[in-house]
């Protein structure tokens, strides 16, 4: 009986984690960000998205797969870090600053102040911004 508990409350934990994690990056994602939105204490929010994924997965998905990894695996930061859709990705962080705009990702940041759905808004907007630049410098 307690070895069937033991592995029913294992699954359960199993289960969990997969509910609250992408299973490509092993990143927290979108439902665990829904899930805690009142916990979060943050001063910034950054949205990122991978650069040129579209044309990277002409190749087949598998090497998007990879790149994706490559690209937040380049990612050094000091805050709650999350797959938010398909190639966007959220940092909550304490630190400004913290990453910019490169080769493999834009990046938006808006400080937070209030409604921490509105910063993510903010930094969404910025990231589209940020990449309309980095397009414009890299038409190729």
């Amino acid at each position: 009986m307690f070895s069937r508990i033991k592995k029913t409350y294992r699954e359960y934990k199993e289960l969990k984690y997969l509910a609250y994690h992408d299973s490509l990056t092993g990143l927290l994602n979108r439902n665990w960000l829904y899930e805690n939105i009142n916990q979060i204490k943050t001063r910034y929010v950054y949205f990122i998205d991978i650069n040129d994924l579209h044309k990277v997965n002409e190749n087949g998905h598998s090497f998007g797969d990879e790149y994706i990894k490559k690209a937040i695996g380049t990612i050094k930061h000091r805050g709650i870090f999350l797959r938010y859709a398909g190639d966007e990705f959220i940092l909550f962080s304490d630190y400004k600053n913290e990453i910019t705009t490169n080769e493999y990702y834009s990046v938006g940041i808006s400080m937070v102040s209030g409604c921490l759905i509105k910063a993510i808004n903010l930094a969404d907007a910025e990231m589209i911004k940020s990449k309309l630049i980095w397009k414009s410098k890299n038409v190729k």
